[in-house]
């Protein structure tokens, strides 16, 4: 995918995380947005889910910029800690971004992908197919709310019916 970098044309490269330093620039990448920008967690390095879960780092010109993380539960997919650094926000990066995360998910094979987006996102993720579910809700004072992309429809339909009865009054 090629961005618009101001002066010439960039290419963002997302790779999947493999070695404990790539691990290390996507805690760096977390701890930049969602501790000190957003102030939305106080830790963003010690999320049970990380072990099982697939991580992607975004590089553009070989610097790392944006991160994101996949967790495929059997069917569903799960989308978490999706994050850009502030400099290169507005250029493709999490778009690129998701775009891996969505290929790796129906690489194996789930039905449906769900995320809590923060509200602010909300358009970024309708703009790659997703749906809002229920209603919006606060976590950390921030606004999100629940979207889910169904890959197959059995999935979309599946979702649908589980994110609307589950325990948080979606």
């Amino acid at each position: 995918m090629m961005i618009d970098s101001g002066q010439a044309q960039a290419k963002i490269v997302v790779r999947e995380v493999s070695t404990p330093q790539e691990m290390e620039h996507v805690f760096q990448i977390r701890d930049e947005v969602f501790v000190h920008e957003q102030a939305l967690t106080h830790d963003a390095r010690f999320d049970p889910d990380d072990r099982r879960s697939i991580h992607f780092l975004a590089y553009l010109d070989g610097k790392p910029v944006g991160t994101g993380r996949l967790t495929v539960l059997t069917r569903e997919a799960q989308v978490a800690w999706v994050a850009v650094r502030k400099p290169y926000r507005q250029h493709g990066v999490g778009k690129a971004v998701m775009i891996a995360i969505l290929e790796r998910a129906r690489d194996e094979e789930a039905d449906y992908v769900v995320l809590n987006a923060q509200s602010h996102a909300l358009e970024f993720y309708r703009r790659l197919g997703f749906e809002t579910l229920g209603h919006e809700f606060r976590m950390a004072g921030i606004p999100h709310q629940v979207m889910v992309l169904g890959l197959t429809t059995q999935g979309r339909d599946d979702a649908r019916t589980l994110f609307s009865r589950n325990s948080f009054g979606i």
